[in-house]
């Protein structure tokens, strides 16, 4: 088989096939590979989306020297982002928003849009998980200004996305939903499938959340085939997650204990911590209601240890508030 091409690389990352780019990567030697900087981002890149975040940032982290050393501004950016994405899902949040500032600062002094724009959506990712909503929503109104200057659609899509989760968070289902559709039509106009997939699992919790487990659990398949598809096993767990949430709301909670059983293997196996504290929790929940006393303690107090070092903080002292229920 001959060796992975810039090229072919490019066009399997604009697909989403990330299995796929990975494994035509594998054969490589390392001269190869890191024989052109931009094919090994691309390896990171896909490293990243099918949960080796460990080997994406060692890979990464070569890649910005290298970058930096040449002086490719949109090699260095593009680094970047993917350094600060790999330590968002490896809970290490500090060190995230750090490069994202980098990021959003060296971009505006470039004058670069869509670096910007990408620094800005992901800078509201980390507040939003910290609780400030508000902060949150700025962040992404200004990535949304920017992608529709540029025509960016992807962003657009992801930044509904994000969007519809802030809302989701503040209570405001009608406009999170909103925002949710707005994405999956800009999505599947482009054939996004993993912006689809992400908005089509958080549509579904909305639906269980409102009482709809039949429509939840329709639209949770639908999302963890498209996981499945593209090999993301992250977002697998999360369309696990709502299949759960669908199956409580049904009172099948034997269905929903095996699928967040299996849910917390995939992000024990990938080392996301915020989908593993958000797993734990619904666990935890679970196990309470059932009178499992114990092991609710457990998988709650593993969520919260999760939440902190996630830095949401909020969430973390409402688990902690649960178990003290235990003593009394």
């Amino acid at each position: 088989m001959t060796p992975l091409t810039v090229e072919e690389a490019r066009s399997l990352r604009a697909k989403g096939e990330w299995q796929a780019l990975v494994e035509r990567a594998k054969p490589m030697s390392e001269n190869e590979l890191f024989a052109d900087p931009e094919l090994a981002l691309l390896y990171a890149v896909g490293c990243r989306r099918v949960g080796d975040t460990g080997r994406a940032l060692a890979v990464a982290g070569r890649v910005e020297g290298e970058a930096r050393r040449r002086g490719d501004r949109v090699l260095v950016a593009e680094t970047v982002n993917l350094i600060g994405n790999a330590l968002f899902e490896s809970g290490r949040m500090e060190e995230a928003r750090a490069r994202y500032e980098e990021l959003l600062e060296s971009a505006s002094q470039w004058h670069d849009e869509e670096y910007s724009a990408r620094a800005s959506n992901n800078l509201g990712i980390i507040a939003n998980v910290r609780g400030r909503r508000d902060q949150a929503l700025v962040s992404y109104e200004r990535a949304l200004a920017a992608y529709q200057r540029l025509g960016n659609v992807r962003g657009l899509a992801e930044t509904h996305h994000n969007l519809g989760i802030s809302y989701r968070d503040l209570g405001f289902d009608r406009e999170a939903d909103a925002h949710f559709r707005r994405a999956i039509e800009l999505a599947e106009g482009a054939g996004l499938q993993d912006v689809m997939a992400l908005a089509e699992t958080e549509r579904a919790g909305l639906r269980a959340r409102a009482g709809d487990g039949q429509l939840a659990a329709e639209m949770a398949r639908r999302a963890l085939e498209r996981f499945r598809r593209i090999a993301d096993p992250t977002g697998a767990a999360s369309a696990i997650r709502s299949l759960a949430a669908a199956a409580r709301v049904e009172g099948r909670d034997d269905d929903a204990a095996g699928h967040l059983d299996e849910a917390l293997r995939i992000a024990d196996a990938h080392a996301d911590a915020l989908i593993r504290a958000e797993v734990q929790r619904d666990r935890g929940l679970l196990l309470r209601d059932r009178g499992d006393t114990d092991a609710a303690r457990a998988a709650l107090e593993d969520a919260a240890a999760h939440f902190e070092k996630i830095g949401a903080l909020a969430e973390a002292a409402a688990m902690r508030s649960i178990t003290a229920d235990f003593e009394s």
